[in-house]
């Protein structure tokens, strides 16, 4: 109402606000105390808390109300469900490994030792339990030559070295076969995919470190595709691509309205993770020839810009490749017959009766796979490497 020409709030109205703002806070409180996977839950039930006051306060939509309050609890219930019957691991990390940065999404923030713990969510497990070491250009350490022509290792956390001590590293077991004449350095990290890859080049954020450099090596799988196109719920940060006849071109970040407000809503949810995305397609044909061509144009600018190579190490996945339409042999090939040395990463459990090759509960590669991978790329790359001095 007014007042001597004043608009005076009522003390009804402004504690109906006071409800609602309360509401807000603690939705926006949820993201900094809640677990990750239960920010969801209780996000639906604050939002079936909103409706449910409104419903009260507006006898007109109490009917609709009633509906979007059932819907509401009955997907909170469900994502709870999954969260409980189907958890993801819990991580605990020392703060400051991983900061939002402008160019490449996101990075280490600082420099120094970071602690991982993994544990197994249901039965309390101890997975992982190891220290990063972050270098002072924010990249995991390697002991390597300290200077002279660069081996440079791109990608994402099967690169960085995610579960394993600085001395398992994919970048570390390539520079230890090639008796640390080399300077090696790990440009991984945990999220990245074939566009960071790109982007770095493109804008010369590494430049300090690759000049002069005498091979770049880009671990990658068929599965990066769902990277490359913005598909996967975590790459919102990350640089965007899309094509235009043909050759990729940089179109700021994946966040979009649609995509973002689609995966906080749903496909970044338990209840997807669980129950949808078993069922449906993970990629199409588009985002396959995206990321051929983001890769492609990373080797043409690599050969261009620096003046090397790029060896593609690819880890062959023949289920989810062949779900996509194109086999891990197809990839393959696409990718050498575009200038890029292709190595196959594929290793045979049997081989290695008494080891294994990836980290029990939790996928990345052990230090055993990655010292039987340096090798493939030290052999495919050894015409490069008898020029080192």
């Amino acid at each position: 109402m007014r007042m001597g020409g004043r608009l005076v709030l009522s003390r009804t109205l402004v504690g109906r606000l006071v409800v609602l703002a309360g509401i807000l806070a603690a939705s926006r409180l949820a993201r900094e105390i809640v677990p990750a996977d239960w920010v969801r839950v209780v996000h639906l039930g604050l939002a079936a808390a909103v409706v449910i006051y409104v419903a009260a306060l507006v006898e007109r939509v109490r009917n609709a109300g009633v509906v979007v309050i059932s819907v509401l609890l009955c997907l909170a219930a469900i994502e709870a469900y999954a969260v409980i019957e189907y958890p993801r691991p819990i991580n605990i990390h020392t703060p400051g490994l991983w900061t939002l940065q402008a160019v490449l999404g996101w990075g280490s923030k600082h420099a120094g030792v970071f602690h991982h713990t993994e544990i197994d969510a249901k039965t309390g497990r101890l997975i992982v339990d190891v220290d990063y070491t972050v270098d002072e250009h924010l990249n995991r350490k390697v002991d390597s030559a300290p200077d002279g022509p660069t081996i440079a290792f791109f990608g994402d956390s099967f690169t960085f070295g995610s579960g394993l001590p600085d001395a398992d590293t994919l970048p570390q077991a390539f520079a230890d076969a090639t008796g640390r004449l080399i300077r090696v350095i790990d440009l991984g990290f945990p999220g990245y995919g074939p566009q960071q890859f790109l982007r770095a080049l493109e804008v010369g954020w590494y430049d300090e470190l690759l000049n002069p450099s005498r091979l770049f090596v880009f671990q990658t799988a068929a599965w990066h595709a769902e990277r490359s196109s913005c598909f996967a719920d975590f790459m919102k940060h990350a640089p965007r691509y899309r094509l235009i006849d043909g050759r990729p071109e940089w179109a700021g970040t994946c966040t979009r309205w649609w995509s973002a407000l689609t995966r906080a809503l749903f496909t970044g949810s338990a209840t997807y993770r669980t129950f949808v995305a078993p069922l449906v397609e993970p990629i199409r044909r588009a985002d396959i020839e995206l990321y051929f061509a983001i890769l492609e144009r990373a080797g043409e600018l690599a050969r261009e810009k620096y003046g090397v190579p790029t060896a593609i190490l690819y880890l062959p996945d023949r289920d989810y490749a062949g779900r996509t339409g194109v086999s891990d042999d197809e990839i393959m090939q696409r990718l050498r017959d575009h200038g890029l040395i292709v190595i196959n990463g594929a290793l045979d459990q049997s081989a290695y009766p008494a080891e294994s090759l990836v980290i029990p509960d939790d996928g990345h590669p052990t230090g055993v796979a990655n010292r039987a991978r340096a090798l493939l790329v030290r052999d495919a790359a050894q015409s490069l490497l008898s020029q080192a001095p």
